[in-house]
């Protein structure tokens, strides 16, 4: 199963200075989303009080065309609204690097995202889950 849950706050820049540009960035993000044929899984691009943030999640019975997709989506945050910020947490378990235990945490700062290791709910075993017997 492969499992994926992330947010990120879109920013144009990281000094949170308006330079004019975040309608042309939303505008970007919404059409890179409505690329994806996703069959189920959340995807959306939200506004709060003046600001925008991107939730995703989603369970696949195989890492398949989302996850290829939703990192496609953080990289393009990072590149056209570098002052956002975000998560994106993935677990895998039928990862053959040696990642098949462990979620792995994409974080997305100052227009990079970069893979880290997850400190608080792996290993999944026996962290969040039993041995199977």
């Amino acid at each position: 199963m492969y499992e994926f849950h992330g947010w990120a706050t879109i920013q144009e820049n990281p000094a949170e200075i308006d330079a004019g540009q975040l309608d042309a960035i939303i505008q970007k993000i919404q059409l890179k989303i409505t690329e994806f044929a996703w069959g189920s899984g959340l995807l959306s691009l939200n506004a709060a009080n003046g600001s925008y943030y991107l939730h995703v999640g989603g369970f696949t019975n195989r890492k398949g065309v989302e996850a290829d997709e939703v990192v496609s989506l953080y990289q393009l945050i990072g590149e056209i609204a570098p002052g956002s910020y975000g998560l994106l947490y993935t677990r895998d378990d039928e990862n053959t690097e040696g990642f098949d235990n462990e979620f792995r945490v994409s974080v997305l700062a100052r227009g990079r995202l970069q893979e880290q290791h997850d400190p608080f709910l792996s290993p999944c075993i026996p962290v969040i889950e039993d041995e199977l017997d």
